[in-house]
């Protein structure tokens, strides 16, 4: 999830708090079900999404990400080796070309 997603939930459900809230102190009943249904399922998805973003900074930061770059960029490099083009002198002729002549 971009950040920009990230801090519109969190105010989404900072303002639905907020909301809750006040409609709790002023006795609005309706507002207050409302925005108190909606407001489980926002912080739920809001708890969720920062859990997920701080694990990333954290596997940004810890270099998680860098270290397997590194590994895949020697292991493409060794497999680039083992591609070069063969002598077709070397290889053995296949069995259907044997069965023809």
């Amino acid at each position: 999830m971009r950040l920009r997603a990230l801090v519109f939930l969190v105010v989404l459900t900072t303002g639905d708090y907020l909301l809750w809230n006040w409609s709790i102190a002023d006795s609005h009943d309706i507002v207050s079900l409302v925005a108190g249904l909606a407001l489980i399922p926002l912080a739920a998805v809001s708890l969720a999404q920062c859990a997920l973003a701080g694990g990333r900074l954290m596997a940004l930061l810890l270099g998680r990400s860098s270290a397997s770059t590194r590994i895949g960029q020697a292991s493409r490099g060794s497999s680039a080796a083992e591609r070069l083009p063969h002598d077709q002198a070397s290889e053995p002729a296949s069995s259907s070309g044997k069965l023809a002549a």
